[in-house]
């Protein structure tokens, strides 16, 4: 992987790199959350916390792109903006390698109306199943009988008065 115009031996693609890459960042985290504690107790001027911020990044780019690799980039602890720059080189490289692969992947090709209308058919034709209730017991449908049929004598006899 190419990297502020130089060549490391890294990649996304490759599973040990990516196991190197998680465990130094992991361990830059957990460093960096020691170092901020340290600094919240105070006693700790501003320069040094930065200068020690910048060592731990540093030490994870050694860790993730090998040993000497913040020294060729011309990284030091004195000046966090060269290393927010690699830090960036560092996510374009690995975004470029994996778009480059990623592209190679066939696309599907687009479909025409008829195709679209069978997927949909398909997807959503399926009606769906009917929910099925226990049946009631014999009483109760005997009571909706009964009550059925006491409205329908009521309806007719109303019927029945306005008739006359």
């Amino acid at each position: 992987m190419v990297i502020c115009g130089q060549e490391f031996n890294f990649s996304v693609l490759n599973a040990n790199d990516m196991d190197r890459f998680e465990d130094a960042n992991e361990r830059m985290q957990q460093a960096g959350r020691a170092e901020e504690e340290r600094f919240n107790r105070g006693g700790v001027r501003l320069g040094d916390h930065m200068r020690a911020q910048a060592r731990l990044v540093m030490a994870c780019i050694d860790e993730i792109l090998g040993a000497g690799a913040s020294a060729r980039l011309g990284l030091d602890e004195n000046n966090a903006a060269p290393i927010y720059d690699v830090l960036d080189a560092i996510n374009e490289a690995c975004m470029a390698e994996k778009q480059r692969y990623t592209s190679r992947i066939p696309k599907p090709q687009p479909m025409n109306r008829e195709q679209r209308r069978a997927e949909k058919k398909h997807k959503h034709g399926q009606k769906p199943q009917a929910v099925s209730f226990p049946a009631q017991p014999p009483a109760a449908r005997m009571v909706e009988r009964v009550d059925k049929a006491a409205r329908r004598k009521a309806l007719l006899a109303e019927l029945a008065a306005l008739d006359d």
